[in-house]
């Protein structure tokens, strides 16, 4: 039997760049994390504040797809 999609399901589904872009291949390996993932989401509200949500979700997938700064 099959759950129903709820609300919070649609907002997990929209907010999933795997459903917009090929994730490169570097982005799915294992690997040792530089900071926490509080910590990351502290630092990204931050960033967006600065460049705003639309930059910041270019910024994003761009990584996503292995255009990062090494």
């Amino acid at each position: 039997m099959t759950k129903p999609v709820t609300e919070g399901d649609v907002k997990r589904i929209l907010s999933n760049p795997f459903y917009a872009i090929q994730v490169d291949e570097s982005m799915c390996v294992p690997h040792e994390t530089l900071i926490s993932e509080e910590d990351w989401i502290k630092s990204a509200v931050k960033l967006v504040e600065e460049i705003g949500v639309e930059e910041y979700m270019k910024n994003l997938l761009e990584n996503l797809k292995g255009n990062y700064v090494t």
